[in-house]
This record gives C-alpha cells, sequence and structure tokens, in this order.
C-alpha cells in the first residue's frame, strides 16, 4: 500500500546509543523505535499493539530489533534517504509487508520512497538495519536494483550477527564508545549481505491471483470505509468468487475479509471515543457513523478487543498525538 505521507525525517544518530523498551498501546509503539515514522497503528487482536522494541546505533546505521505480540496493522516510513535491510527470525502467523508474503527467514530490502503497510495477525519477531545510503558508496547501486526483493538468511548467519553485535555492544562487557568499533561491525553486517546476494538470486515472492485481488481491495478500501460494501459485490466488482475472497484474505492476513474490514472499523470507533467526552457525543451516535446498527454485537466486539465497554472509553480522557481519522481515512461514511 503506498500511501503518501509527510517529509520523512534524516536518520539521527548518537553512536553508541541504545535502548531496550516494552510498550502496550499506540503511542507508545510509535515512541519506543527511533527514526521511523508508524502511521495508522491498527489493533486486530486483544493485546496486540503490544511488543518490545530494542534500538542500537552504530557510525551510520542503526539496528532496530522488535518483538511483536501480533494482531497489528500500520503503515511504515523508513527514515529519509536510508535503505532498509530486515530480516525476519521468528513468525507465528502470518505477516505481509506492502504485497509481499513474510515467513521465517526471509530478508527484505526497501528504502524511504513510499510508507509500507505491515500487518501481522501473530507474534513476529524481526530486525531492520537502516543504512544512510551516502554511506553505502560503491554497494548501493546493487542494492538499489533489489529493493522489495528478498533472499534467505542462510543458517540463520544474518539473523546471529545482529544479536551478536547486540550483545557486544549492549552487554556487561561494553565499556566505552568506540568508533573503530562501530565501523568494524557495520563491515560486518554489509559483507554478509553481499555474501548472501553472492550466492542467491533476489526474487519477489509470488502471490496467488486471488491474493493480489485482496491486496486490491484492502488498498482500496483501507483509506476510505465509503459506500454499503459487502463481500458479494466485492466478489462481483472483482470478478472473484466469494470463498476466493475468503480464502485469500485468510491466506495473506490470517483474518475473514468481514472480520478484517469490522476490525479497522473498530479502531476508528475506539479513537473517536478516546478523543470525545460524554457530554460531546455518545457511544451509539459514533457506532452508528461507522456501520454498526446492532450494539449488542457492537459492543461484544468491541470488548473483546480492547478489553473494555465502548462506554468506558469515551468516559477515560485521552490525549492523541496524531489523528488516526485524518491520517488514515479519506471519507469517513459507513461501510455497510
Amino acid at each position: 500500500m503506498k500511501k503518501k505521507m509527510p517529509d520523512p525525517e534524516p536518520l539521527i544518530l548518537t553512536e553508541g546509543y541504545f535502548s531496550d523498551q516494552s510498550y502496550d498501546s499506540r503511542d507508545l509503539m510509535g515512541q519506543s523505535i527511533n527514526n521511523w515514522k508508524q502511521f495508522c497503528p491498527y489493533q486486530l487482536l486483544p493485546g496486540g499493539l503490544s511488543g518490545r522494541h530494542r534500538i542500537l546505533q552504530l557510525h551510520s546505521m542503526q539496528i532496530a530489533y522488535a518483538h511483536r505480540n501480533g494482531g497489528t496493522m500500520h503503515n511504515a516510513g523508513a527514515p529519509k534517504n536510508c535503505l532498509a535491510i530486515a530480516v525476519v527470525e521468528a513468525c507465528a502467523d502470518k505477516a505481509c509487508f506492502g504485497r509481499i508474503k513474510l515467513k521465517k527467514g526471509d530478508i527484505l530490502f526497501f528504502d524511504d520512497s513510499h510508507t509500507h503497510n505491515f500487518i501481522t495477525n501473530n507474534a513476529i519477531k524481526f530486525t531492520v538495519v537502516s543504512i544512510e545510503k551516502k554511506k553505502l558508496r560503491g554497494k548501493l547501486s546493487k542494492l538499489s536494483h533489489i529493493l522489495e526483493h528478498t533472499i534467505q538468511d542462510t543458517d540463520n548467519i544474518f539473523t546471529s550477527t545482529l544479536n551478536n553485535i547486540w550483545e557486544r555492544f549492549t552487554g556487561s562487557k561494553y565499556k566505552k564508545k568506540n568508533r573503530v568499533k562501530f565501523i568494524e561491525a557495520e563491515e560486518e553486517i554489509l559483507t554478509i549481505v553481499m555474501k548472501l546476494l553472492s550466492e542467491q538470486t533476489p526474487v519477489i515472492p509470488k502471490l496467488k491471483a486471488g491474493e493480489k485481488t485482496a491486496l486490491d481491495i484492502r488498498d482500496s478500501v483501507f483509506g476510505h470505509m465509503d459506500g454499503k460494501i459487502s463481500i458479494t459485490s466485492l466478489a462481483k466488482e472483482y470478478e472473484v468468487s466469494e470463498q476466493t475472497l475468503q480464502n485469500s484474505f485468510k491466506s495473506l492476513f490470517g483474518f475473514t475479509p468481514k472480520n478484517f474490514f469490522r476490525l479497522l472499523k473498530l479502531n476508528l470507533v475506539h479513537f473517536e471515543l478516546q478523543k470525545s467526552t460524554p457530554d460531546q457525543n455518545t457511544v451509539l451516535r459514533i457506532a452508528f457513523k461507522w456501520g454498526f446498527t446492532h450494539m449488542g454485537h457492537f459492543s461484544r466486539y468491541y470488548t473483546e478487543l480492547f478489553a473494555e465497554n465502548p462506554s468506558q472509553t469515551l468516559k477515560t480522557i485521552c490525549c492523541k498525538e496524531e489523528d488516526i481519522e485524518k491520517l488514515c481515512v479519506s471519507r469517513q461514511e459507513e461501510m455497510w
């Protein structure tokens, strides 16, 4: 999903800086990973917006180690003028980055040219190396030609190296900052990447026709939520069977299309309740606005996802730095 975003900021590094933070909310998720922008975070399972981010900054690279509990979707924006190399260390079920299905052992190359939609329906562990393009020199041309391609982390060598570097510069034996050691670690990372590239042909993972259609539908509906669209009408519009849609959404995202879009709308209700007060709005009005007409069903779905009933959310004072509606939704009419 290539969505426009504000100009990304350049990579800001402090040699030797490291942090280790857990998060359990939309706000903390964004604050715990340096230099990256995370737009439109949606919670798709209870506790989905929770996990752990560790950050290590070398001389011209940032390494972000992420362990997410899963059930999350958001748009990720890389730092300006950077190339990113990500490796999937563990993947409990489904993970989709842009239009690429990911699995354990995948190494993915991408940059800051647009935001990338990232969805996972279960726990995932991955590491992202952000590198200033100007520091890649002769390697930049080759790496730029394989953006949004993947290779395999043969024998877990890349993952092991990145984890060893974390221990090397943050463990109990870590004494003081040393630029030479930082640069040596960066060369070690690039040497392994170039070795793996010399042994493999980067590929764009193939998707089935139905999966491509599911991505087209997600990209079309994700930013609008307008019109009374049903799964039957979507199947007819895209000339596929309803069963194909069901299978394709579950294959890519781990959810049926109906559940997937319901979860998105529940998040929009959740945010609007958070920024409202009982004297400004009502649960009924906000639920109706986003297309929920059966309040019993709505309340059950909402409470299962957010571990509190909607009236509790409305009564809670909550200040949000970013407006999820303005960033993520072009129009706010009910979907069906």
